[in-house]
This record gives structure tokens, sequence and C-alpha cells, in this order.
């Protein structure tokens, strides 16, 4: 049995089931691990406030990874021990060619907080899949008149992430191929069907599992990463061991170490009694 000191996992499709649920089976699974002095760490494209509170508020966790490996966050301290951040200038320009893009929308997030061009957010209903996504995104991007939205971003000191929503599946398809050539040392990644997540090159959820391992002298060997989508993928290959849920991705299958059942069905419940109990 491999010697687990940290369990890292992303949330949608992973640790929440398809009705965004965290099972008393797979928190109780949680807390045995906490219990053996294992480091319980959320790892997911939100930031810290945009995390379910019912997540937030289990007591056993000390950090979390979030905006896809932009930030590693010390929970007990409210503070950031690692930012990876896009630089201004290269998010303006993101933000005036996503402009004359039609059939998407799209936000940035800076200092953890998420904003829309208040046409843009007007706009959300029509580009979600569900009414929870509706309420998630809506509730949490801050709507600001064109010019104003410009400004922040032109003279923030860097944008965390910026995300990309579509419904059009061809669409998100051809962006995810030919964003990354107009836009390098950027990374381009999906969690869900309808969006599209933009971090710094540098900011991998697998960065910054490695980055937190070495903060706390955890060997990555001791380590086990549970994913389901693109933005998992580097974090699965840093892992010392690698765990695909089993209604992942391809891009995520073909580099785990082990699959696991699905969101479903505990599948992080499942892999943690395997490799820790």
């Amino acid at each position: 049995m491999a010697d687990i000191k940290l369990i890292a996992f992303d949330l949608d499709g992973t640790l929440l089931n398809s009705k965004k649920e965290l099972t008393p089976n797979t928190r109780e699974t949680l807390e045995k691990a906490a219990s053996m002095g294992i480091e319980i760490v959320p790892s997911t494209g939100r930031f810290w406030n945009l995390i379910p509170d019912y997540v937030r508020e289990l007591d056993f966790i000390n950090y979390a990874i979030t905006l896809n490996g932009a930030e590693v966050y010390d929970v007990k301290k409210s503070k950031s021990l690692v930012k990876f951040e896009i630089p201004a200038q290269r998010a303006l320009k993101m933000a005036r060619v996503f402009d004359d893009i039609d059939e998407i929308i799209y936000d940035c997030v800076i200092d953890s907080k998420g904003y829309m061009r208040r046409e843009l957010h007007e706009k959300i209903p029509a580009f979600m899949v569900g009414e929870w996504q509706v309420k998630l995104v809506a509730d949490f991007r801050k709507p600001l008149e064109s010019e104003e939205f410009y400004e922040l971003v032109k003279n923030c000191e860097g944008v965390q992430k910026i995300q990309i929503f579509t419904l059009d599946k061809n669409l998100r398809a051809d962006l995810l191929k030919a964003l990354p050539v107009v836009f390098r040392k950027t990374l381009f990644t999906s969690s869900i069907s309808n969006n599209i997540e933009i971090n710094d090159m540098n900011a991998k959820k697998g960065n910054a599992l490695k980055f937190l391992a070495e903060y706390l002298k955890i060997p990555i060997e001791g380590t086990i990463a549970f994913g389901d989508g693109l933005n998992d993928v580097s974090m699965i290959e840093a892992a010392g061991i690698g765990a695909a849920m089993k209604n992942s991705c391809k891009e995520v299958l073909d580099v785990a170490d082990f699959v696991t059942t699905d969101c479903d069905h505990d599948g992080v419940a499942e892999g943690i009694k395997k490799f820790c109990f």
C-alpha cells in the first residue's frame, strides 16, 4: 500500500456527484483520511469563495489549489502561497479578440473576484447548461460597463483566469485548437462541456500540486490526485498516483495510473480506500 500523505481532487465530476452533492460516504472517507494525518486538498478551476460551502466548511481542509493551479491557497491563514497570473496586457488583448467572436461570453478573475462586461453578463442564461450554472456564474461575476471592465483588466497586477462559455461544441473545439497558436505562454483547458478555461502557462494543477507537496515536505510519490477533465491532466500526471474517474475524458484516462468508479458511485472514496486504508 502506498504511503499517501496528500490527497488532491477536482470537484465537479470528481468529488461531487452529478447533482453537485458531497455524499455521506465520501465525506466520511475524507474525514478518516484526515484523521490519519493526510492532507485533504480540493483542486479546482473555481476560486476559493466559489467552492461550495459544504466543502469549504470541512474543518480538516488546510490548503486548496484554485483557479486551475493559478493559486495555492492557505485556508487557515486566508492567504495565497503562490500565484501564476496572465499579464494584464495579454489579458486585455484576449478580451479584445473575444469581443469579436460571436456565440461566446467570457469573464476575467482578478484577485479571486469575477468580472464581466455588463452586456455579456445579461446573456448568461443563454450560455449555460442548467439553472445551477446560471446561478453560479451570475452570482459570482460582477457586471461592469465596458470601459470600466477594460480599465480594470489593463491596470491590474495580473489576471488569474479567463473563462469562455459557449454552447456551440464545434466552435469550442475550434477555439481550443486556434487560441493556443495566437496566444503563446497561455494554457487553454476545459472542465465542463460548455467552457474553455484560460490561465498562464505556469498555472497548472500539476505545478501547484508539486509546489504544495514541496512546501509541506511531502514526496510527490506520497500524493494521489483524482480528476476527470482536461484541466486535471497535469495533476494526474504529476501525482504519485494519478486516479481517473470512470466518467473522465479520454485525455485523463490515457494518463491515469488507476481508474476508479464514476462520480455518482463515490469514485474518490473508493480510490482512497484502495490506496490509503
